[in-house]
């Protein structure tokens, strides 16, 4: 078994038996007549806060007590085992109270959208490392404008030499909103790439009526228009995990912030601040 799978195995049967010794506790406690509800709920507010940690490892140096990889891992194993943790403290149903109701739901809509991460952080670096190039996010603006530069300059210069309009009117109809206009709102949800397929097919029949020079120059085109879906690809890939991030981290403080305020109203209404 090589060290990976052994430490998954290691972490998995780690975090397994921890949620069974707090799903155990609260049932013994419950035998006793006695309520789990300020041990769960610290425990839980615990999870929390280590995971809220993550972020902040790199800007504290008290924090590196692992490697990245180690602290991910960290992450992942207790952010699972918080969910049974929760689920524990809320006696497996909804809460009625606004604040409970609240504090849930944020609690859920996080923890959803970490498993959602967690998916696509093990996905979309493949499906980018396919791609014949990589890309930096800030640089794609630029490597865009560049691409639909190289392609008007290319039709431009075979058709003044050429005198034929052949590929210069493809290009106008087909090719120059493709390269000039940003991708839609399903593209970037939904990354595809039909429209270049769609593409390559056109210019591929074209080239039967092209004279020698203009093949040359949609040789350039075929290069490009692949290009520019890479780089729409990268975008969309890229954003996807930058959105994500964004709104993970901007749940996580806030969950945070609630949650200690929840503990704290509990323990006045049990009967004192501590």
């Amino acid at each position: 078994m090589n060290s990976f799978a052994s430490r998954r195995l290691r972490n998995s049967v780690l975090t397994l038996v921890a949620a069974m010794a707090v799903v155990g506790y609260a049932w013994w406690s419950a035998g006793r007549l006695e309520s789990p509800g300020f041990a769960t709920g610290y425990l839980l507010l615990g999870c929390i806060a280590f995971l809220a940690l993550y972020n902040t490892r790199k800007k504290l140096p008290v924090l590196a007590w692992t490697t990245s990889a180690g602290w991910l891992q960290a992450h992942i194993y207790i952010a699972l085992f918080s969910a049974i943790v929760f689920g524990t403290h809320i006696v497996w149903r909804f809460p009625s109270g606004y604040l409970e109701t609240t504090l849930s739901l944020m609690y859920v809509v996080t923890f959803v959208s970490g498993l959602i991460g967690l998916y696509w952080t093990r996905t979309i670096p493949p499906k980018l490392a396919r791609v014949s190039e990589e890309f930096l996010y800030e640089r794609i603006p630029a490597l865009r404008t560049e691409v639909q530069t190289r392609a008007q300059e290319a039709v431009l210069e075979t058709v003044r030499s050429t005198g034929s309009e052949t590929l210069g009117d493809f290009y106008t109809q087909r090719v120059q909103g493709y390269l000039e206009k940003p991708r839609g709102l399903y593209y970037w949800l939904r990354p595809t790439s039909s429209v270049r397929k769609r593409l390559l097919a056109e210019l591929t029949e074209v080239t039967r009526y092209l004279s020698e020079p203009e093949r040359k120059a949609s040789e350039k085109l075929f290069a490009l228009i692949r290009r520019r879906d890479d780089l729409d690809f990268h975008a969309a890939m890229q954003w996807r995990l930058k959105a994500w991030l964004f709104v993970h981290i901007g749940l996580t403080y806030p969950l945070l912030l609630i949650a200690c305020l929840h503990g704290w109203l509990a323990h006045l209404f049990y009967g004192g601040a501590l």
